[in-house]
């Protein structure tokens, strides 16, 4: 047993772990090996970093029923040529589950997605082997059901087939990406600025030391008054206008989120900041505090919370994110094995809603009553939620199975569904099934 441990170890340790950020816009493409130290970013052009990938396909028939696919760049010049038809705003069409008709066929959001992701994931083959993949996380600003059950159906189309798939919000990737830096840049809070063109989503990343694992916790706040208006018609003093406007209305944000807390770094993300402009408000920032300016913390973060999901380092054990996605406590159960009574985990805090997926089999010894331990992770009292399986007559004797399976539909309750399995030809099932609600409220 401890050999095929050690086996299974020593294969994820080989694996790469790929972060794919997937957005309305564009996508990017962070991979790294499970011990590798920091991830790599695709870059459409080797030598500089240009990581965005456009969402954009355009589909070109070929005849007998066969259309060429491209993506990105090279999606828009075949469409400006005429060589196909463009497919535009990808994300937003699986969100709408719309279609687009390419040759007289139409092709669904389902299909047009995993042509997209099996396209971009192959832009990876210069830098690794498909079959070395062991795990994609993606992200996205906002986890939405159907989309991401449209990708988990896209993906398992797409080759290796075995590979694990999470998700993670753009919260999580940060998270992720920070303490997996050097300890000196986060020793106090630290803040982030995602600049797209509708404007500024700020993220500041606090942690409660006095706990154990370290809870950490993300504030979000959306700053429009930020956004930028088409400036390639505007003339230069018109367009230095502007600037101004935008470096005092960052200033005044910046000063709102730092001067009543302690700030040790802070993140700019987006093309939309420039020195050109930024002036007063990045002298501001770096005043005693680290700035790093970029576009890829969010598909590295993932990169990272892959890697942690498929090998847990330390840093799992040791610093919990928590969020009103997040469960807030542990809940487990108490089961017999042999002559001793053991604590069996079923959903650990920390876990997003949309990762509750847990389903085990247990024999009824006792009674029909199941008992799950609530363990909040704030200190407060362990709780016993009880359950009752009405109409379940249990023998004594070991032969009663039921199945157990808890999932999450919205961040708002865990649900759990018990069905009567039997055992065997002597003890068909009943065919019972019973569903129980535990809201978060009660959980927390």
């Amino acid at each position: 047993m401890f050999i095929d441990k050690a086996i299974d170890e020593f294969s994820k340790r080989n694996k790469v772990v790929i972060g794919f950020e997937l957005g309305h816009e564009y996508s990017q493409i962070s991979y790294c090996r499970a011990d590798q130290s920091m991830p790599d970013t695709l870059s459409m052009v080797m030598g500089e970093e240009q990581y965005n990938i456009p969402m954009l396909l355009c589909g070109k028939p070929e005849g007998d029923g066969h259309v060429s696919w491209t993506i990105g760049s090279d999606a828009v010049k075949n469409a400006s040529e005429g060589n196909g038809v463009l497919a535009d705003r990808l994300v937003e069409l699986a969100e709408n589950q719309g279609s687009v008709s390419i040759g007289g066929e139409e092709y669904d959001a389902k299909a047009l997605l995993e042509i997209y992701i099996r396209k971009s994931l192959s832009l990876l083959s210069a830098h690794i082997r498909q079959e070395d993949i062991g795990a994609v996380a993606f992200t996205m600003d906002e986890m939405q059901p159907g989309l991401m059950q449209t990708i988990r159906e896209a993906m398992e189309n797409i080759p290796p087939k075995k590979a694990e798939l999470y998700f993670l919000n753009h919260e999580d990737c940060f998270f992720q990406y920070i303490i997996h830096q050097p300890q000196e840049m986060w020793i106090h809070d630290v803040l982030l600025y995602d600049y797209t063109k509708t404007g500024i989503k700020s993220h500041i990343l606090q942690m409660n030391r006095n706990t154990n694992p370290v809870a950490c916790f993300i504030e979000t706040d959306n700053f429009p008054q930020m956004s930028q208006p088409d400036i390639k018609s505007m003339g230069n003093d018109k367009r230095a206008e502007l600037y101004r406007q935008l470096d005092s209305r960052l200033l005044e944000i910046s000063r709102g989120h730092c001067e009543e807390r302690v700030v040790t770094s802070v993140f700019l993300l987006g093309d939309y900041f420039s020195k050109d402009w930024c002036r007063e408000s990045l002298r501001y920032l770096c005043r005693g505090r680290r700035v790093f300016q970029g576009n890829n913390l969010f598909s590295k973060g993932a990169c990272y919370g892959a890697r942690e999901r498929m090998l847990p380092s330390t840093l799992s054990g040791e610093y919990i994110y928590l969020s009103d996605d997040k469960l807030r406590a542990n809940i487990g159960m108490k089961c017999d094995r042999g002559q001793e009574e053991i604590y069996f985990p079923i959903l650990n805090a920390g876990t997003s809603w949309y990762d509750v997926a847990k389903e085990f089999d247990v024999m009824l010894v006792k009674n029909n009553t199941l008992s799950l331990t609530i363990t909040p992770i704030d200190g407060s009292r362990t709780r016993i939620a009880n359950i009752s399986l009405e109409g379940l007559s249990v023998r004594g004797n070991k032969t009663n199975r039921i199945g157990l399976k808890f999932y999450m539909n919205d961040p708002q309750a865990v649900w759990i569904e018990i069905k009567d399995k039997g055992f065997g030809e002597i003890f068909p099932s009943t065919g019972k099934l019973w569903r129980e609600c535990l809201p978060i409220e009660v959980i927390s």
